[in-house]
């Protein structure tokens, strides 16, 4: 099988903030601003779930957990805790408004078109639904612009060894470096950007929950149309009187 981009990351390299600890339950409501109540018998979506550090969390305190991720060596991982994980590339998702919660944390900086992603992933949340999703921010990533633009002309010796100055100066861990550099892809947003894509696909009550990454929730508005049985059905107000079309049969 071909070795995917994130794949030697999951397979060689220690993910200490990746361990299925109570730390990943309290840094994803943390993270989310949501309580854990929130949580219990939710129907969620880990997008990009890496090695199911997250989806751990929500298992944790009660959801059931559906965990995709285009690395094989992820799945591999996150099949430790969820054996329902599944290699997925989020491009490929179609309009499935199901999942009480979707998250989609740190992935979609790493597309080659994030915006279309956005719309991949908010096609998955329900009415009344939450999405969270996590991209880099434009203010914050200056630290990381050297690594980034030498990274293809250095050995992988020679990018752990950055990834181990960087560690030392700033801290962090050597997953995390290597994550922050490696990928083809690496855009950051301002949070203004990131409020239009929720306006843009229907959310409201978009909520800023964290600004060093930005971390953003909205939940899904109720569709503005009414499904009865097969016929599709909306409330037009005309002027001087009251009106109910029926739209079309599908």
């Amino acid at each position: 099988m071909e070795e995917r981009e994130f794949d030697f990351q999951w397979k060689n390299l220690k993910c200490t903030d990746g361990e299925y600890t109570q730390d990943r339950i309290e840094e994803l409501l943390d993270l989310t601003k949501l309580k854990d109540s929130f949580f219990k018998s939710k129907l969620c979506l880990d997008a990009g779930c890496g090695n199911g550090r997250y989806t751990y969390a929500m298992l944790q305190i009660g959801a059931s957990v559906e965990s995709i991720d285009i690395s094989p060596e992820a799945i591999k991982a996150c099949k430790q805790i969820n054996p329902n994980a599944r290699i997925f590339d989020i491009m490929n998702l179609q309009a499935d408004p199901k999942f009480d919660f979707v998250f989609c944390w740190g992935v979609l900086h790493h597309l080659k078109d994030p915006r279309a992603g956005f719309t991949r992933v908010a096609s998955q949340v329900k009415p009344q639904g939450i999405l969270h999703i996590m991209v880099y921010n434009k203010k914050t990533q200056k630290t990381y612009e050297h690594g980034r633009q030498i990274w293809g002309t250095l050995s992988n010796e020679e990018k752990l060894k950055l990834c181990r100055e960087m560690m030392s100066k700033y801290g962090g861990h050597i997953h995390g470096w290597w994550d922050a550099y490696n990928p083809q892809y690496n855009w950051s947003f301002e949070p203004k950007e990131i409020k239009r894509w929720f306006e843009e696909e229907g959310f409201r009550k978009i909520k800023l929950a964290k600004k060093y990454n930005i971390n953003m929730r909205g939940v899904k508005k109720i569709n503005r149309f009414v499904f009865a049985g097969k016929t599709k059905v909306h409330a037009r107000e005309k002027k001087g009187q009251g009106a109910r079309e029926t739209i079309a049969q599908w």
